[in-house]
């Protein structure tokens, strides 16, 4: 059986940032449910109050590989930049939407990368423009 290895980036402008490291956390815990993935160590999240950088950061070892986040909450306009990387297969829109309506999505970009050949090959982007794209 052919594995995926599908890696999305996200980048985001929120209304409404995860502001703790346990609701990050309960936040990450609920995005592997979202996606029908297993933890394999359990969500670890910090807050950075160093100026200029505060904000909180989270990532979740899944069984499949990672889910990281990270957000800078103490700025005008609130922004996350995120990724999820799995070997199995998982739907994009589903991350998108989750992040949406637990954070209010401003404006985003994302890329959808297809790690699963030597000479990752992007498959999708924010724009749709460069599915054939090689990276």
């Amino acid at each position: 059986m052919e594995k995926f290895h599908k890696h999305l980036i996200l980048n985001a402008v929120v209304k409404n940032p995860i502001m703790t490291e346990e609701d990050c956390n309960c936040w990450l815990a609920e995005l592997v449910n979202v996606i029908d993935m297993d933890i394999l160590i359990p969500p670890h999240s910090k807050y950075c109050d160093i100026e200029g950088n505060e904000g909180v950061t989270g990532t979740c070892v899944i069984t499949t590989s990672h889910v990281s986040i990270h957000i800078w909450s103490n700025v005008e306009k609130p922004y996350i930049r995120m990724d999820v990387y799995s070997c199995k297969d998982f739907d994009v829109q589903k991350v998108m939407d989750y992040v949406n309506d637990t954070m209010g999505v401003e404006e985003e970009g994302h890329i959808v990368i297809d790690r699963n050949k030597i000479g990752p090959k992007l498959v999708c982007c924010s724009d749709h423009k460069c599915q054939a794209a090689g990276v």
